[in-house]
């Protein structure tokens, strides 16, 4: 058994976690996944009406981690974070008193970490979600100095990695402090590195699915790293 136990929560049509988070984390956190589906799904995959019916089923989600020892609970969906979808669930009990991360509180501890001040944004959310992240972020004290929206023709998840490296060679700004790629449900990992090796990008490249991890290694080292030394 793992040291250090996560419960990740994440969206239905997600597959990105599953494939890049696991690459990123210390060998010691275990991850269990599962997946938030509302009972309604959309039809129309630029709905985010969805989002509120995909926080319904929150506690159901969260019983599928009972018998294991979670430290922490992730909430995998970073627009879900920031919209106010969660504010009327009842968690049950038992899960009140295990402590849970948003994927947007895990982007802000990790900007605020590597110090930057101007974020350039880019998101796949309609031009209402894109402005609540902004004035969110706006909130903690960052300078969102360029979003970016990320077409897409069916759904999020289908949005290729060529599609957003075309995207972000065409929008990307030298004046920001930190790239941000926010949504869970795209796949970055090989682009990032693509980026920072091809074109000698120094600025750093924050993704949601990075932001996550790297929280979880900072979790994981408070806890344990300390009492082994």
């Amino acid at each position: 058994m793992k040291e250090f136990q996560v419960g990740m929560l994440i969206p239905w049509v997600n597959t990105a976690m599953e494939e890049e988070i696991p690459f990123l984390v210390n060998p010691n956190v275990g991850l269990h996944w599962s997946r938030l589906r509302p009972k309604k799904l959309p039809r129309n995959g630029h709905d985010t009406s969805y989002l509120k019916d995909m926080a319904l089923s929150i506690p159901e989600a969260l019983s599928r981690f009972d018998g294991l020892d979670i430290h922490v609970i992730i909430m995998g969906c970073t627009s879900i974070s920031f919209t106010g979808s969660t504010s009327t669930i009842n968690i049950p009990i038992k899960y009140k008193h295990i402590k849970t991360i948003t994927t947007f509180e895990a982007i802000i501890l990790q900007i605020q970490k590597i110090k930057a001040k101007r974020v350039q944004l880019f998101a796949p959310y309609d031009e209402g979600t894109i402005a609540r992240e902004i004035d969110l972020l706006k909130s903690y004290g960052f300078e969102v100095i360029k979003s970016v929206s990320l077409p897409y023709s069916d759904e999020i998840r289908y949005i290729s990695m060529e599609q957003i490296y075309n995207t972000f060679i065409k929008e990307y700004t030298p004046k920001c402090d930190t790239v941000l790629f926010s949504c869970t449900a795209l796949f970055t990992l090989d682009l990032i590195n693509h980026i920072k090796e091809y074109f000698k990008i120094e600025t750093p490249i924050l993704s949601s699915n990075i932001a996550i991890s790297h929280t979880l290694n900072d979790l994981y080292c408070r806890k344990f790293q300390h009492k082994k030394k």
